[in-house]
């Protein structure tokens, strides 16, 4: 068995014409699973994955990638804080926040920092694929669920919002 800090933190997948992610969890077995996952979809490839902050910006410095998929609840940080430092390196990667966290004020602050999408880790693996095609293709993703945890006027008011403001930074 091998420990975690020995792990490679790139991953060698032909990348050519391909949506490159980086994936950013505490969780190595969530890294290994994302992977597995998406490396299966036709036109996207996992060419990085990290466990904390200090390893996705040194992955997102390192390489050209197109979109991150970030835990919301790291060790030592969030994935606000996550965001907020990516976006700073790269304004325009698209950024989806996956989490085990269904809390309002986390999902808000996620949109304010500049995510695209914000999805919970208890979806099925299609819908996890389709948040990240209707990021990629400029959407915006939330859920059903979570989206009726919000009253309806500050959901529609909110995401309005933050399209102009997505589509003013573009």
């Amino acid at each position: 068995m091998r420990k975690y800090d020995e792990r490679k933190k790139n991953i060698r997948t032909p990348a050519a014409g391909k949506i490159k992610i980086l994936v950013v969890d505490d969780h190595p077995i969530v890294l290994d699973g994302l992977a597995e996952l998406l490396n299966h979809e036709e036109g996207l490839v996992v060419t990085a994955s990290a466990g904390n902050a200090a390893q996705a910006i040194k992955a997102v410095k390192k390489q050209r990638i197109d979109l991150a998929i970030i835990d919301m609840l790291l060790k030592n940080t969030t994935g606000i804080q996550v965001t907020k430092k990516i976006k700073a390196i790269c304004p325009n990667m698209v950024v989806l926040i996956f989490s085990m966290s269904d809390e309002l004020c986390y999902i808000k602050q996620a949109f304010e920092v500049g995510a695209r999408g914000y999805i919970t880790k208890d979806e099925l693996s299609e819908k996890i694929i389709d948040a990240i095609r209707k990021v990629l293709d400029g959407g915006i993703y939330l859920n059903k669920r979570l989206a009726k945890k919000f009253k309806k006027h500050e959901i529609n008011q909110f995401l309005a919002d933050y399209s102009k403001s997505v589509a003013n930074n573009n």
